[in-house]
């Protein structure tokens, strides 16, 4: 359970980082030129990393989401792991 709440904490806050940085991935202006919400760019987005190369660039780690939940795992298993 705490992973999983970990996962989410996570994922906020690269969806937040993403949108900051990268701009209109789940905020875009729609047919009527209001912003709405459109979470088909940010899925598509998300796993892109494991269809498209362009995100495996050094300077494009910190906006590649698989790459920053397989560091953030790690980062869990190395503060969660007891000592022997």
């Amino acid at each position: 359970m705490k992973l999983i709440l970990y996962f989410l904490i996570v994922t906020v806050l690269f969806i937040s980082w993403v949108e900051y940085s990268v701009t209109n991935i789940l905020f875009r202006y729609n047919d009527k030129g209001s912003q709405s919400l459109n979470f088909n760019s940010l899925f598509y987005y998300l796993f892109n990393p494991l269809y498209n190369k362009t995100l495996w660039s050094f300077n494009t780690l910190d906006i590649n989401y698989i790459f920053v939940l397989f560091y953030s795992y790690l980062i869990y298993l190395i503060f969660t792991s007891k000592p022997k």
